[in-house]
């Protein structure tokens, strides 16, 4: 039970450190739940974490294979709504107000303030999923080769994503 409250504390101020997106907490998370509370390992986190990628909503889906991996079916839960409830409600409760605040001095402030917080986070982001998924050489060079397709703009992300799966699990043969 303990450790069931612990879950749901972890999402829950994750939740309100998102700044930038759900790819900016990525490294507290994995922290918290690979080094820190031993939820799920490095590699479980990380293929969790891609496989949230593929399913439809929020990337940050990884919460429920962390959960499920902790407690099974009500950790997931608890980690799902921990990790997504706090941050819809402060989200609803200030959404109905910023539209006529966005316009005054501390909000602009504010949100110039965050812009490079939030582009910080979300490297730091890339940079762990980088490290944990990138141990080789033919992974590096599928890396590269998956950044300059996107980065080109020419090939759909999810052409990119099976294809270098495809080259990925070939160079394993």
């Amino acid at each position: 039970m303990l450790d069931l409250a612990r879950l749901a504390w972890t999402f829950f101020w994750l939740s309100l450190i998102c700044v930038g997106g759900g790819l900016g907490v990525v490294p507290e998370m994995q922290r918290q739940v690979v080094d820190r509370f031993h939820w799920v390992t490095a590699q479980q986190f990380l293929d969790g974490y891609a496989l949230s990628q593929l399913t439809p909503g929020p990337n940050m889906l990884v919460v429920v294979f962390v959960g499920y991996g902790a407690h099974g079916l009500s950790g997931a839960l608890i980690a799902l709504a921990a990790m997504f409830l706090p941050a819809s409600v402060l989200t609803a409760l200030i959404a109905g107000s910023w539209t006529r605040l966005r316009h005054r001095p501390w909000a602009v402030a504010a949100e110039r303030a965050l812009l490079p917080v939030g582009i910080g986070l979300m490297a730091a982001g890339v940079y762990t999923l980088a490290r944990a998924g990138i141990r080789d050489v033919p992974a590096a060079a599928i890396a590269l080769l998956a950044a300059a397709a996107l980065w080109t703009g020419r090939a759909p992300p999810i052409a990119v994503v099976l294809g270098g799966g495809a080259i990925g699990w070939l160079t394993t043969l």
